[in-house]
């Protein structure tokens, strides 16, 4: 088979790489703390990334780590506990307001 690409390729054995990627999650619940996800697919305890969401019609944007992990027994996938890196005071105000009854 003639070689189509523009740049030679190397074959490697026992590399690691990381890639960062963006999940699509379901938003189960929010406290101060943080939040509970649902995903398609696992992540792992650690991991970081921003959450972004629209509630009462307000964007609200955190950044969260991963706390815990567990699998949902069927289909649906991963519950994702995730804590809030850094809120901003009016971040947790914000939450503290959607919350009330």
């Amino acid at each position: 088979m003639e070689e189509r690409r523009r740049s030679p390729r190397r074959t490697v054995h026992g590399g690691i790489a990381i890639v960062p990627t963006t999940t699509n999650v379901q938003l189960l619940d929010v406290s101060v703390g943080g939040v509970l996800l649902q995903a398609d697919q696992v992540v792992e305890v650690g991991s970081e990334g921003s959450l972004s969401l629209t509630l009462d019609g307000s964007r609200f944007k955190a950044n969260v780590q991963v706390q815990r992990v567990a699998a949902t027994g069927s289909e649906d996938g991963w519950r994702l506990g995730a804590r809030f890196v850094a809120l901003s005071p009016d971040d947790r105000r914000w939450i503290q307001r959607f919350m009330a009854p």
